[in-house]
């Protein structure tokens, strides 16, 4: 049999690779190593498994959520553009922004005057919270088709009432506060 170049090197420098000798403890500490073992740690599997299971859950959900959230806009926008249509979905449009800017005023003034008085500013508010949710009950049946000219005249009929309220308030107090600075003026000049 042929012998190649580096076995022949080898076999003729032996003795120089043999010149350091390991340590025999050394042998003894490879011998005494033990395999590493793996242990199954049962509770850890099953919080991990636990975890991907709560992942997996949550993003269902939450694609569901922006699904379900995606076709109501989708849905909401098309109702609104098919009522921006309809001429009656104009006039509340349009009674809307003028109402809403008349009460934002007469309440500002009512508070105004109300400013001393907290118990009367609570009673106001709590009135005004009642014609909210009346409106918010009319602008839900609205979004629900029903009989859509009747409550467009319904929630208009609510602004009114809601300003006519206001006005009436705010004039009751204009007078209060004038009866009492008359008063005031004739108890000064006596």
């Amino acid at each position: 049999m042929k012998r190649d170049k580096l076995e022949q090197y080898i076999i003729e420098n032996k003795d120089e690779f043999d010149e350091l000798i390991p340590n025999p403890a050394l042998w003894d500490k490879v011998e005494t190593r033990k395999p590493k073992t793996i242990q199954l740690n049962w509770k850890t599997i099953g919080l991990r498994a636990a975890a991907v299971v709560v992942i997996f859950i949550s993003s269902y959900y939450f694609h569901d959520f922006v699904q379900n959230r995606y076709s109501r806009q989708n849905k909401l926008a098309s109702e609104v553009e098919n009522n921006r249509q309809n001429p009656m979905y104009q006039e509340l449009m349009e009674a809307e922004f003028y109402y809403t800017s008349q009460i934002d005023e007469t309440k500002a003034a009512v508070f105004q005057l109300t400013s001393n008085n907290h118990r009367l500013r609570n009673e106001i508010n709590a009135e005004l919270l009642d014609l909210d949710k009346v409106f918010r009950e009319l602008k839900n049946d609205l979004n629900d088709n029903a009989d859509n000219e009747e409550v467009i005249v319904a929630m208009i009929q609510n602004y009114r009432i809601k300003l006519e309220i206001l006005k009436d308030i705010l004039y009751q107090l204009k007078s209060t506060d004038n009866k009492n600075k008359n008063d005031e003026a004739i108890q000064l000049s006596s």
